[in-house]
């Protein structure tokens, strides 16, 4: 009980209780913030979820994450695990297992990471964009609908997808490939809005 108020307080996630940033990304397809325990099996409930899909880093120690593999294992949802994080971008292997899990995980499917604005925007845009629904991903990096802040380091993600769909390539797990490290080292954020988003909203 210590670890989880801990998690809910001191981790920010008691924000989650009021800010599910819960929304559809395509039939059968949703994305949110973390859940805490009643509200996640309300929500598999109400909407049949047979796979859940985890970006956090911290899975094995969040006390939420524990309980949330838990819930699904009781639960019968199938609850997978691809770790990525917001301030680097991922690389090809991690792409290659978003990819393989977002197109043979079990329908309907929420995927997820700590405040469901960062993470879960790339996952949702690179799951669209695959589908070829590219003017649905562009929006998927949202500030007012997901709360994505794209002047904090966790910009880097919009601002590669930017570049890649500007480029004209096809294949973007090979063009990250190519020019991870050059998108790394050109993206410049600003520091009054990680402080807003590394200190004040406590994102991973």
């Amino acid at each position: 009980m210590k670890k989880y108020l801990y998690d809910l307080f001191i981790e920010h996630s008691i924000v989650n209780i009021f800010w599910k940033n819960f929304h559809k990304v395509d039939d059968g397809v949703y994305r949110s913030a973390q859940m805490n325990p009643y509200t996640l099996k309300r929500y598999i409930k109400k909407y049949n979820l047979k796979t859940i899909i985890s970006f956090r880093q911290d899975i094995d120690v969040s006390p939420l994450s524990v309980m949330e593999k838990k819930i699904c294992d009781e639960m019968g949802v199938e609850f997978l695990r691809v770790g990525l994080t917001s301030r680097r971008l991922p690389n090809k292997d991690t792409l290659l297992k978003l990819k393989e899990n977002l197109e043979n995980a079990q329908k309907p499917i929420l995927m997820h990471c700590k405040a469901g604005a960062d993470r879960t925007s790339l996952a949702s845009f690179l799951y669209l964009y695959w589908k070829g629904d590219i003017k649905k991903a562009k929006k998927q990096f949202s500030f007012w609908k997901f709360g994505h802040i794209k002047p904090s380091k966790a910009g880097i993600i919009d601002y590669c997808a930017e570049e890649f769909l500007k480029s004209g390539e096809s294949d973007v797990i090979r063009w990250c490939e190519h020019n991870r490290e050059r998108i790394q080292k050109e993206f410049k954020p600003k520091s009054i809005w990680n402080f807003i988003n590394d200190r004040l909203l406590n994102r991973e």
